[in-house]
């Protein structure tokens, strides 16, 4: 295998990945909003203030605020990772370019 069949093996593999953390990203607001939505439903107070306090305090709510937190990091690193097989790429693309115009320069 060529170089560059090797970055695109490593794109490959990781493409499934990579539109599960997408799609979990994506959803992850959804996520925290609609469970914040139930929690005010069951909260506890007499104010907006009290209500919403209450809900923040709650694992469940917790639980989603870290939910996002973990998904906005994976989207990162994996944004990331591909980002530099791309740059691979390209680099590999232009020595292909570079030597091919050696070539023709020798002949």
């Amino acid at each position: 295998m060529t170089d560059i069949d090797d970055l695109l093996a490593k794109a490959r593999g990781r493409s499934e990945d990579y539109g599960r953390i997408y799609g979990r990203k994506e959803t992850s607001d959804d996520y925290l909003k609609t469970t914040y939505a139930q929690l005010y439903q069951e909260a506890k107070g007499d104010t907006v203030a009290d209500r919403d306090s209450w809900v923040r305090s709650q694992k469940g709510y917790q639980d989603a605020i870290l939910r996002k937190k973990d998904a906005y990091a994976d989207w990162k690193t994996a944004e990331t990772y591909m980002k530099l097989l791309f740059a691979e790429a390209e680099v590999w693309r232009t020595k292909q370019a570079n030597n091919r115009y050696m070539d023709n320069a020798h002949r």
